[in-house]
Formats: C-alpha cells, sequence, structure tokens
C-alpha cells in the first residue's frame, strides 16, 4: 500500500494463487485487510512490491472503483465519453456510431436527453453506471469492482447482478453486498492477516467467522483492559498514600493556627 511521502507499507505478503479463466471469486475481509491493495495490484493501479506477477495471453481488463467516479470530468457527458471511445477503438460512420452508442447507453439506463446530460449533474448512482459502461465497452475477460453497488439503486444492482451472471469472462468481487455475492460467486477468497487464503465454506460460514474474530477481539481487548488495570493498582495505591500523608501533613501544620484562634 502507498501513502504519498510515506515509505511503502506491506499489506498482504507470500500470495500463491492463479486465477482461470471462467473463475468467479468474492474477496472477503474486513475493512483494512488488503481487499482493495490485493485488486489494485492485479489492475497495475499499485504496483507489487516483490515476487512475480503473470498474465495471461490476451488478458484483458476491466477495472472499476468508487474512486473511478471522482475522476470523471464535471463538464463530460456519457455521450462526448463514449464517442471519444469509440474513436479510440477504431470505430467508423458518424451516425451508425452515434445510433450505437445511445443503443449501448441506454442498456446502462442513459435514455434519450440523458445522454448528453453534465456529468456534474449526475447523481454517484448515475456515474456509476456510466463508469461501469465504459468498462464493459472495452470487452474485457477479466472483470475487477470493488465495492460497485455503493451507489446504486435496488433495480440497477439487480441489473448489475444480471450483467455479471450473463458475462462469460472471469470475475473478481470486492463487496459487503451479500446477495450480490451469492448470487454471482462460486468461491470465495479471505484476506486477513497479512494472507490470502481460499474460505472453506459460504456466506453464513462467513458470517459466523467474522462474528468469532469479534468475539475473540473483545476477549483480548478486555484482558488488556484488566491488565493495565492491574498493573495500574499498585501506582493508585501509592498515590493514596502520598495523597493521606500530605492530607495528615496539612492537617499537623493547622493544628497550630487552629489552637491559637481558639
Amino acid at each position: 500500500n502507498l501513502v504519498e511521502g510515506q515509505p511503502p507499507v506491506t499489506i498482504v505478503r507470500h500470495i500463491t494463487r492463479s486465477v482461470m479463466a471462467g473463475q468467479r471469486i468474492g474477496i472477503l475481509g474486513a475493512n483494512g485487510q488488503g481487499k482493495s491493495t490485493l485488486v489494485k495490484t492485479i489492475a497495475h493501479a499499485l504496483q507489487p512490491l516483490g515476487g512475480e506477477f503473470a498474465e495471461g495471453k490476451g488478458l484483458a481488463v476491466g477495472y472499476f472503483a468508487q474512486q473511478e467516479l471522482d475522476l470523471l470530468s464535471e463538464d463530460d457527458t456519457p455521450m462526448q465519453r463514449m464517442v471519444r471511445l469509440a474513436r479510440e477503438s477504431g470505430a467508423t460512420g458518424q451516425e451508425a456510431r452515434e445510433q450505437e452508442l445511445r443503443n449501448f447507453l441506454g442498456q446502462f439506463r442513459f435514455a434519450g436527453d440523458m445522454v448528453h446530460q453534465k456529468v456534474g449533474t449526475l447523481s454517484g448512482g448515475e456515474r456509476a453506471r456510466l463508469v461501469m459502461a465504459t468498462i464493459v465497452w472495452g470487452k474485457p475477460n477479466l472483470l475487477l469492482l470493488d465495492e460497485p453497488t455503493n451507489h446504486l439503486d435496488l433495480n440497477t444492482r439487480e441489473a448489475l447482478s444480471i450483467a455479471l451472471n450473463e458475462f462469460e469472462g472471469t470475475v473478481m468481487l470486492v463487496s459487503h453486498d451479500r446477495a450480490l455475492l451469492r448470487e454471482v460467486c462460486d468461491e470465495f477468497w479471505l484476506v486477513a492477516g497479512g494472507e490470502l487464503k481460499p474460505f472453506d465454506g459460504d456466506l453464513d460460514d462467513y458470517q459466523k467467522w467474522l462474528l468469532e474474530q469479534s468475539r475473540e477481539a473483545s476477549k483480548a481487548a478486555t484482558a488488556q483492559s484488566r491488565k493495565l488495570r492491574e498493573d495500574a493498582a499498585p501506582k493508585r495505591k501509592e498515590d493514596r498514600k502520598a495523597a493521606a500523608a500530605a492530607r495528615q501533613a496539612r492537617a499537623d501544620e493547622a493544628k497550630p493556627l487552629k489552637k491559637e484562634l481558639t
């Protein structure tokens, strides 16, 4: 993981995994364990700090992450963005291309004048759909999705689930949306404790695992708190003795004065 101005930090290490064509993998793990770091490394958004990384011939990666929404130009429109992609892919024929792009954007619920609406006026869900459209246009055979449903409404989530099930390539999905994970993924990998391992179980088993981890963390925190209290007890006892001695000293000093006053 890279933070500007700081040395790189290794979050996940000793990964020896292969991703095969057609696999549909759900990436599980608590926040901060390295799920996004793993996906970013596969997408080349981050460079690995060590080891070897090999890609199969003809690999085309489509990468969706929440930060991609922030990279959209506010003055752009869905049509302008798709026209540029079409030109980059070598498409020809102005009228045919525009109608083709309208039809394509319509699959992502950009209909009518919405294709000419400024990105700056789009909702979070609409921006997410536009980013997803640009990814699908590139015809990837590996989809890397990092929390794709955060800004999507229920209907769009269901449409995404259907689209992913119809997608014939490989999917690696990071999500807290268990319905999406359950509908799309055939297997799960778990990122925890700096390691990546296959998770032997389903999402119900994962829920039980999370609960057990929470209990263990709570026990550890309670034990640590108890130890701190026990370590502090002798000092508190000494402090109480010192305070009592100070009160007695003040009382002794006050005795002559009180006697004289009387």
